[in-house]
């Protein structure tokens, strides 16, 4: 199969404007759309071009200019699959970690997509955070943040959760859905936030990073300067958690690699 054929971009609308979309989309959020995502995205454009009876050149300089638009449309660029306790080994360090806290744990969910990940993180903090705990949850997508603030989701996925913590951290809706249960809603806290803002961070002084499978859609030298500001937002003695070979080639001064079995994660030993 040559070239042409495998571009879903170049198939629809040519070499120049293909690279344009590229451009636009590394520019605003930083990512390297993957072959497998081009046909969904050739098809979300296709969509909203034929609702504004616009052709791809035009329907591009509409994206570029409105941003509710531009909103719309990455949306379909931006939706993971995620589940429950995704990587038990990164969990488990997690958990120790709370187990040993001697104050109020900090966290933040980075790309957290539908919730499940902030909200594994809430039930580990609830139960193994002695002093208390905030899970803070942040994602592009305002789609997907809705679902995740809801905590409603299908029971055949609630059966991920390990036995020791479905049934006090949610209950039955209904015989198909499952429900995060009240009072761990008022612990974790969702935000709209765009990754390739990160130099702005507004987090300080946090205690655990969890950032896993969301580096791998940002080109290697953002990838970097994302790293880079993720370690200013821990506090001393915090902990990153990244997904094993996520990063390659990555050093920092301030950081520690910490040796747990089938995680790549570091302590910040340093100011």
């Amino acid at each position: 199969m040559d070239e042409l054929a495998q571009d879903g971009f170049k198939s629809l609308m040519g070499n120049e404007l293909a690279t344009l979309w590229r451009s636009l989309i590394e520019s605003r959020i930083g990512m390297v759309l993957p072959a497998r995502q081009h046909q969904l995205f050739e098809q979300r454009i296709v969509k909203n071009m034929a609702q504004y009876a616009l052709d791809a050149i035009s329907y591009y300089q509409l994206v570029c200019k409105d941003k509710a638009e531009w909103q719309r449309l990455a949306e379909s660029l931006v939706v993971h699959e995620t589940s429950f306790f995704r990587h038990s080994p990164s969990f488990e360090l997690v958990e120790q970690y709370l187990v040993k806290a001697n104050k109020i744990v900090k966290l933040w969910s980075v790309g957290c997509s539908t919730g499940e990940e902030a909200w594994s993180l809430a039930m580990l903090g609830d139960r193994f955070a002695m002093y208390g705990y905030e899970v803070l949850a942040t994602d592009i997508s305002q789609q997907v943040l809705l679902t995740a603030k809801e905590g409603v989701y299908l029971a055949r996925k609630a059966e991920q959760i390990p036995a020791r913590f479905r049934s006090n951290y949610g209950s039955a809706l209904g015989q198909h859905y499952w429900q995060i249960a009240e009072h761990l809603k008022s612990k974790v806290f969702f935000r709209q936030f765009n990754l390739m803002n990160v130099v702005g961070l507004p987090f300080r002084k946090l205690d655990i990073i969890y950032c896993q499978n969301v580096l791998i859609y940002f080109k290697k030298f953002d990838r970097r300067d994302i790293l880079n500001a993720l370690v200013k937002c821990l506090d001393i003695g915090g902990i990153l958690v990244l997904g094993p070979g996520e990063v390659l080639e990555w050093r920092h001064p301030q950081l520690k690699k910490i040796e747990w079995s089938g995680t790549l994660a570091y302590e910040k030993v340093c100011i």
